[in-house]
C-alpha cells in the first residue's frame, strides 16, 4: 500500500512518521514544495533577532532522517493537481521543470496555511516581506545585511506582528507597529492589548499606530521601499514586513473535488477524513470543532497541527484497526514579546457572546511568585464563565507565569470545570512559583462573588 503526503512541515512530516510506526510495510512519500522539511516556522521570529543563532537548529528533521525510517522526502517538488478517482497526482519538480505522475492509495494532504499579503500598492517593493516560511527569514536577513536599514514598519498587530516587531527592536531598528483595528491583539480583551501596549513602549518601540489601515508602500527611484502611508500620513521605512495572519491553502485540495467547510479550511470527519475518499487532512489546511462551542473552528497552531496529523497518519495507515478520533480544540496559545508572556484559551468574552452564552467575567492583577520573593512580576488573569451553569469558557492572561495559568485554565475548561470547582483546586505552592493562592484560584474566587451578586438580586426601589 502506498501513501503520499503533501506538505513536510508540522503536520504532514508527524503523519508520515506515526504512519510509518503503525505500518512499517507501507511505502510512503513526501511531496514539500519548500527546500526544507520539518521546519519550526513558529522559531523563524527568533531567528530572525538572533536568538537562535543557527538556521539549521530550525529543521527538526531532514529528507536524509526520513529515508532512515524507509520515507522518501522529496524536497522542492509541488503538487499540481489531485485525481481522486484514478487516485493520481501531478507533480512539479520545482528545480528541473519536470512534470510527471504519482499513484497512491492513501493520501494526507497537509498543505498548511499562506500569508496573508495585503493587496496594498507597492507591497512588490524590495524591502517588503511576509514571515512565513524559513526562506521569508533568509530573504529579510540578506536585505539587512546588504541594506543596513534602520527604520522598519510591521503591518499587523497579532501575535506574529507582535513577535517581528521584537525581533526587528532587537536588530537595532526604530520599528513602527500599524494595525487596523482599534487595538493590538485582537484575539483578547482590551485590558491585555493595553498591558501588551505599554509593555512595547517600555522596551522602546513608541510607534503604534492602531485604526489605521495601510494605503501604499511607496518605493524610491530604485524600487525600494522607502516609507509607509496610512491615515494622512507618512512613516520612513527600510523594511517592511507584513504580520497580517494567514489563511489555510485549500486551492489544490478543492480544485480536486473536496468539501470545504464553514471556516474555509478544508472539512474533516472526525478521524480527519476529507469529503474523497481514502484523503486525509490535518494541520493548518485543515478544519476541526472549537470543542467549546461544539461549531467548526479553525486553529492554525503548531501543536495542534502535531496532534492532527498523529491522528491522520495512524488513520491513514491502518488497514484493520480501529480508526483513531480527534476530538477538536480549545485554541490555547501563548506567545512572548520582549519580556512579556502573554496566553488565551478558550472564548473571548466577545466570542462567547457572539456564541449565544450569557457572559460573567472576572479579572485579578495578581503576582507571579510571592510578594517578598526576589523576581516577583505582576500577572492579570480574566476568565470568562457561563452565567446560566457557571462552566467556564475561556481565559486570558499577560505577565508573570501565563503558561502556567493559560494550561491550569485549558485542563479547566476540557474537563467542564465550573467556577466552584476553580476556587477549590489543589495546585503546588511555594514562594519561588507562585504566590499562596493561585491567581486562578484568586480569579474564581471573584467569579464566585459575581455570581452570589446574581442571585441576591435587587429589590425593586433599588
Amino acid at each position: 500500500m502506498r501513501l503520499v503526503v503533501i506538505g513536510g512541515v508540522a503536520a504532514g512530516t508527524k503523519a508520515a512518521s506515526r504512519a510509518r510506526r503503525v505500518n512499517p510495510d507501507l511505502e510512503i512519500t513526501i511531496y514539500q514544495e519548500e527546500s526544507e522539511t520539518s521546519i519550526s516556522e513558529c522559531g523563524l521570529p527568533y531567528f530572525l533577532s538572533g536568538v537562535v543563532g543557527r538556521r539549521d537548529r530550525l529543521i527538526a528533521r531532514t529528507p536524509e532522517a526520513f529515508a532512515e525510517q524507509g520515507i522518501e522526502a522529496r524536497t522542492r517538488h509541488r503538487v499540481e493537481s489531485i485525481d481522486p478517482d484514478a487516485k493520481e497526482l501531478t507533480v512539479k519538480d520545482l528545480a528541473t521543470g519536470e512534470t510527471f505522475g504519482d499513484a497512491y492509495d492513501r493520501l494526507i494532504i497537509a498543505t498548511g496555511a499562506r500569508a496573508i499579503l495585503p493587496g496594498i500598492e507597492g507591497s512588490d517593493l524590495e524591502g517588503v516581506f511576509a514571515l512565513r516560511f524559513l526562506t521569508d527569514a533568509d530573504a529579510i536577513l540578506e536585505h539587512v545585511r546588504e541594506r543596513s536599514p534602520k527604520k522598519a514598519v510591521v503591518v499587523g498587530g497579532g501575535y506574529i506582528g507582535l513577535e517581528v516587531a521584537e525581533s526587528l527592536t532587537l536588530l537595532g531598528m526604530e520599528v513602527s507597529l500599524v494595525e487596523a483595528a482599534d487595538q493590538l491583539a485582537g484575539a483578547y480583551g482590551p485590558e491585555v492589548a493595553e498591558i501588551i501596549e505599554e509593555h512595547l513602549r517600555e522596551k522602546g518601540v513608541d510607534c503604534l499606530f492602531t485604526g489605521d489601515a495601510v494605503e501604499a508602500f511607496l518605493g524610491d527611484e530604485e524600487g525600494r521601499v522607502r516609507a509607509a502611508r496610512f491615515g494622512g500620513r507618512e512613516i520612513e521605512a527600510q523594511v517592511v514586513v507584513a504580520g497580517i495572519g494567514v489563511r489555510p491553502e485549500v486551492a489544490l485540495a478543492e480544485a480536486a473535488g473536496a468539501r470545504i467547510g464553514a471556516t474555509g479550511a478544508i472539512w474533516t470527519d472526525k478521524r480527519l477524513e476529507t469529503s474523497l475518499s481514502d484523503v486525509w487532512s490535518a494541520g493548518d489546511c485543515a478544519e476541526t470543532t472549537n470543542l467549546v462551542t461544539g461549531e467548526p473552528g479553525w486553529f492554525p497552531l503548531g501543536d495542534t497541527a502535531n496532534q492532527m496529523g498523529r491522528i491522520a497518519g495512524t488513520n491513514a495507515a491502518s488497514e484493520n484497526g480501529v480508526p483513531l478520533e480527534f476530538p477538536g480544540v480549545l485554541g490555547t496559545g501563548v506567545f512572548k514579546v520582549f519580556d512579556l508572556g502573554v496566553a488565551r484559551t478558550g472564548l473571548s468574552k466577545q466570542d462567547a457572546e457572539e456564541a449565544g452564552f450569557e457572559v460573567v467575567t472576572a479579572a485579578v492583577e495578581a503576582r507571579s511568585k510571592a510578594g517578598y520573593y526576589p523576581g516577583v512580576r505582576p500577572v492579570f488573569l480574566k476568565l470568562i464563565a457561563d452565567g446560566e451553569t457557571g462552566r467556564l469558557l475561556g481565559a486570558e492572561t499577560a505577565g508573570g507565569s501565563a503558561d502556567k495559568l493559560v494550561d491550569v485554565c485549558a485542563t479547566a475548561i476540557w474537563g467542564r470545570l465550573a467556577y466552584p470547582d476553580l476556587v477549590n483546586l489543589d495546585l503546588a505552592y511555594a514562594p519561588p512559583f507562585g504566590p499562596a493562592l493561585s491567581p486562578v484560584i484568586q480569579a474564581a474566587s471573584v467569579l464566585s462573588n459575581e455570581f452570589d451578586r446574581r442571585k441576591q438580586g435587587v429589590r425593586a426601589s433599588e
